[in-house]
């Protein structure tokens, strides 16, 4: 029998964090939140960093 496969840890955390960086942008968008670049800068570049750790991570488990 052919065993399920585990899903990519950092496509995992690549979907995540888009949808939730998604949402916060939807909710600035409506104007529960009232974001400017200085707000968003931080954001988005804790997502692009997750997502560089997640990738680095599951490269890391592959090669072993």
């Amino acid at each position: 029998m052919n065993q399920p496969s585990r899903p990519d840890g950092a496509s995992l955390t690549a979907g995540i964090v888009l949808v939730l960086f998604g949402a916060v942008l939807l909710l600035d968008r409506t104007g529960t939140l009232d974001l400017t670049f200085r707000e968003m800068a931080p954001i988005a570049f804790g997502a692009v960093g997750a997502i560089l750790v997640a990738s680095g991570l599951s490269r890391g488990r592959r090669e072993r």
